[in-house]
């Protein structure tokens, strides 16, 4: 089961954001090796006396239905919030989807996403110049303005069927979807969860702020061992996904080439310590 959802996707495109959210929750479903079976709703929304507020609920429902009918996923639940105001300031529309799947044989623990010293990194899914409603875009240079990602549901559909097999069949072993703060958040977050550094590269023809943390849907982060790589590249091609081989786990820092280079530790104890940080700054 998997619960997601960005309220930033949605101000800047309330439809494509009702998508995104679904297709978010999916793909961490699959990434366990579950189908994606049923999606249940909560929708968070301002005063619907507003008509700004009653399109961007209506577009947000049609984006929903664009992604359950793609994936045959049915919405079985949910429920509405309106009124959500402060000061008389509507919220940005909020929708978070939460999925439920299956996984049928499961005599062995889903990867999850930790490294292990020498794996080789594959990314599936191609990246996008994506910085609208970003983390990076909003958090670090307060730009609220631009597009969201596209919103692909064929691509969608095809990645977390690939996913599933690569999990399912034990050809993973670690795996983790790139979505909040982007690829190298999902690296770094990777490696936190294993203590294992890693040194990549960025895909041809991507500016670098987009490719480290641009939010490009449909890619997921795939670990193996170095032996198995090449199977592993070849059966995402079979399944039509493209595949870009990052680099290799190792060591104690986290290397972008290129970009950045930041000791595993600090970035540990940046990361554990985030949220206290945040609430005692609120104080």
């Amino acid at each position: 089961m998997s619960v997601d959802g960005k309220a930033r996707f949605a101000q800047l495109d309330p439809r494509a954001g009702g998508a995104l959210a679904a297709i978010e929750a999916a793909r961490n479903v699959a990434c366990a090796g579950g189908k994606p079976l049923a999606l249940v709703n909560n929708l968070n929304f301002g005063n619907p006396e507003h008509p700004e507020v009653m399109w961007q609920f209506s577009e947000v429902i049609d984006g929903i239905g664009d992604a359950c009918l793609a994936l045959d996923m049915p919405v079985v639940g949910g429920n509405v919030s309106f009124y959500n105001e402060s000061n008389g300031q509507d919220i940005d529309p909020t929708p978070v989807m939460g999925v439920l799947g299956l996984i049928d044989d499961l005599t062995t623990p889903p990867p999850g996403n930790a490294f292990a010293d020498g794996q080789t990194i594959i990314l599936l899914g191609s990246s996008a110049t994506d910085l609208g409603g970003s983390e990076w875009a909003d958090v670090l240079h307060g730009l609220t303005g631009g597009t969201p990602p596209k919103v692909d549901l064929p691509a969608a559909r095809v990645l977390h069927e690939c996913v599933r097999g690569l999990v399912n069949n034990r050809m993973a072993d670690a795996i983790h979807d790139c979505s909040e703060g982007g690829l190298a958040i999902a690296l770094v977050e990777s490696a936190i969860a294993g203590n294992v550094g890693f040194t990549v590269t960025g895909e041809p023809g991507v500016p670098t702020a987009a490719a480290c943390f641009g939010e490009t849907s449909n890619r997921v982060l795939v670990a193996v061992a170095a032996d198995k790589a090449d199977a592993v590249v070849a059966y995402v091609a079979e399944a039509g996904v493209p595949a870009f081989t990052l680099g290799t786990t190792g060591g104690d820092q986290c290397t972008w080439t290129g970009a950045f280079s930041v000791d595993l530790d600090a970035a540990t104890t940046t990361w554990r310590d985030a949220i206290p940080n945040a609430l005692s700054a609120t104080v």
